[in-house]
């Protein structure tokens, strides 16, 4: 959001402190326990969502220069993004033609020489737009086969308002402003393609997926799972809803918004009074706060078993390294928080929806975000 917007979101925020309220949704929402445990419902989950739906890879800095890449295989199809010479992307299925070994030994880096991938197997080599361009041994060992026809997959990838989407299914193609739905209005101005990319944290979850994913679209629960840690900072059951497509985003207020009443406008630091969760549809979080921006990303394993990646993004590389341990601890502090607070109670939950007893979830009129997600997944899988 620009600063215009930003203000305008600030005096929405005071007034829902003010009448101790937040944005509802119309009614109470029911799902059945099923949709948690059901193992038919999750093997269409991992096609219909997560292997022909669009999935967003992360901003645009996270491969900021020529011959950077971005690997994951979460979707079931291993995906290999890359930023060519001309500063556009490539995005591959991450399959040597030889054996099928994944082209790059880590999830994020620099091409070899900054221009090809070499396989870690037997040395086949690919230039950044998936050319075969070397077989050792080839003459003798490979005599006769058609290079030009070995090259790597490729997959429809699109970078627009600084963030990158991949279609996982190589058969399949999808429009960016489509998928995002008008959400990049609510995120222009956080500078998705100027950060610094300072890790990821990667944390497995004995749940479903979508356990892991409803904690992070409600407020209300701040005061009772995190007295110590979040409800020291912000409000609890307080948040602006606003609805873009399949996405959503919620404005929340941190305890120190009411320094801004009297103060004149022109005064005002809007993000060093409020956080931002944006949700895209089916699996991302955006959480933007005062000085970075955070994403979260969750994948399916099994009906149990989830897997979710923590990334943190800083207005500039640290300036040295006392600067980059302290960026360091605040980041493994949040997540530390996330697992002994959040994922640690899930666990109990996903333990009483694994009992078998015959309910009901109930989604509150004061959980829209939550509402949201779950009624994209019902239209999508037509549930």
């Amino acid at each position: 959001m620009q600063r215009a917007q930003l203000v305008e979101e600030i005096k929405v925020l005071l007034d829902l402190v003010e009448r101790n309220t937040t944005t509802l949704a119309d009614s109470v929402m029911e799902i059945d326990v099923s949709e948690y445990t059901d193992a038919a419902l999750f093997e269409r989950e991992k096609i219909e969502l997560f292997r022909d739906y669009p999935q967003f890879v992360g901003p645009s800095c996270i491969v900021p220069a020529a011959g950077d890449y971005f690997a994951f295989d979460d979707t079931g199809i291993p995906i290999l993004i890359v930023r060519r010479d001309d500063g556009g992307l490539n995005a591959f299925v991450n399959i040597c033609s030889h054996r099928g070994a994944p082209l790059n030994e880590s999830t994020h880096g620099q091409a070899r020489k900054g221009r090809m991938f070499s396989c870690p197997y037997h040395g086949w080599s690919y230039d950044l737009e998936g050319q075969l361009i070397g077989v050792p041994f080839g003459k003798e060992g490979f005599e006769g086969i058609d290079r030009s026809a070995l090259g790597l997959r490729k997959l429809d990838v699109q970078e627009k308002y600084g963030m990158i989407f991949v279609m996982p299914n190589p058969a399949r193609t999808f429009d960016i402003d489509e998928v995002l739905g008008g959400l990049q209005e609510r995120l222009e101005g956080f500078g998705f393609d100027s950060h610094y990319y300072l890790g990821a944290k990667k944390v497995f979850t004995d749940f479903s997926w979508k356990l892991n994913m409803d904690t992070f679209h409600e407020y209300y629960h701040f005061e009772f799972l995190h007295p110590e840690s979040i409800a020291q900072m912000a409000y609890s059951n307080i948040a602006n809803y606003r609805q873009y497509g399949r996405n959503h985003s919620m404005g929340s207020p941190a305890l120190s918004i009411n320094e801004l009443r009297g103060l004149p406008e022109d005064q005002w630091q809007p993000r060093e009074h409020s956080s931002y969760v944006n949700y895209i549809f089916p699996n991302t979080v955006i959480f933007v706060v005062a000085d970075h921006f955070q994403t979260w990303r969750v994948y399916p394993i099994t009906p149990q078993r989830s897997v979710v990646y923590h990334s943190m993004f800083l207005p500039h590389e640290p300036h040295d390294e006392n600067e980059r341990q302290e960026y360091e601890a605040y980041f493994q502090m949040i997540n530390d928080v996330a697992v002994a607070e959040d994922y640690s109670l899930v666990d109990k939950v996903h333990r009483g929806l694994q009992s078998g007893i015959d309910r009901k979830v109930l989604i509150g009129r004061n959980e829209p975000g939550v509402q949201n997600m779950h009624r994209q997944l019902h239209e999508v899988l037509g549930l």
